[in-house]
């Protein structure tokens, strides 16, 4: 009987290819151009770096950022867990269908079980499929409770109310006289704006 070559898969066949070409990018030398040493030190004469970014109190969000965070967190959780859960029940015969009913941990679970499992006519398309889904699912369940933990982690700050200075409000307060005439009264008074 003769020797067959060995044939590779194609998911097989591109992680080796890739690893090459990240090989090949990372090692060829990269076109460099010459620059006078007068031409470097008068572009940095002329090109100063802005000051860094600090933060200050009022660059913090305000509380209820940290509020919808946890919201939006939370929901994101339970809309990942509720598309594992709905595709364990309509699917219940699937290898690693009982583990997606179980939160965050399941779709883990399930991942390490992808497979075949005990059906003749398997088609490895639908497994690469489904380990794909149950992959995203599972880090969709995992990035929304890192959201909601972000939310609970979060400095804050209430905003203060803007007020004008002290030399502005005094320029433009306005003193009015005032006079009211009624049926029986009248009245005289000085009317502050400030």
């Amino acid at each position: 009987m003769a020797s067959r070559p060995a044939i590779r898969s194609l998911p097989r066949a591109m992680l080796p290819a890739a690893a090459l070409i990240g090989l090949v990018a990372g090692i060829a030398p990269r076109l460099a151009s010459a620059q006078s040493v007068a031409a470097l030190e008068s572009e940095e004469k002329t090109t100063k770096l802005p000051p860094a970014p600090s933060v200050d109190l009022d660059d913090y969000p305000p509380p209820s950022a940290r509020r919808n965070l946890i919201i939006a967190g939370l929901g994101s959780t339970a809309a990942w867990y509720g598309a594992a859960l709905a595709a364990s029940y309509a699917w219940p015969d699937t290898v690693g269908a009982n583990d997606l009913r179980i939160p965050v941990a399941g779709p883990w679970m399930a991942l390490s079980h992808s497979g075949c499992g005990h059906v003749s006519d398997c088609s490895k398309v639908i497994v690469v499929l489904r380990a794909i889904a149950t992959t995203l699912d599972a880090i969709g369940q995992a990035a929304g409770l890192a959201i909601a933990a972000e939310g609970l982690f979060m400095p804050t700050q209430e905003r203060k109310p803007a007020r004008a200075p002290l030399d502005d409000r005094a320029s433009n307060f306005k003193l009015r006289p005032t006079f009211d005439a009624g049926k029986n009264t009248v009245g005289f008074g000085v009317l502050g704006v400030f």
